[in-house]
């Protein structure tokens, strides 16, 4: 999770994810409002705000894992990853409705 300060801060936190480490195939990143060891909690921001015209970062022939299996020959692979996180402009809007 990160404390967005800046937009495009979602997408700088995935790339360099995948540049700190090479084997990750796919990375979400979520504001710190989101418990990232519960599942329901990252779909949830997934669900509720990933805008997939925007918010996809999609990198093709990236160096991979040699596990990979997926991997093509010469060992790149393709990589995503999504950016879950509120927008700066609109953030009151994105708060949980609880009943």
């Amino acid at each position: 999770s990160i404390r967005k300060v800046r937009e495009g801060d979602g997408k700088n936190a995935i790339i360099a994810a995948f540049a700190a480490a090479p084997s990750l195939k796919q990375v979400v990143v979520v504001d710190e409002d989101i418990d990232i060891l519960d599942p329901i909690e990252l779909e949830y921001a997934i669900a509720t705000r990933v805008r997939w015209d925007e918010d996809l970062v999609m990198v093709r022939g990236a160096r991979g894992s040699s596990l990979d299996p997926s991997a093509a020959e010469d060992g790149t692979s393709t990589k995503v990853g999504i950016d879950a996180t509120k927008p700066l402009g609109r953030r009151g809007a994105f708060e949980r409705v609880t009943s």
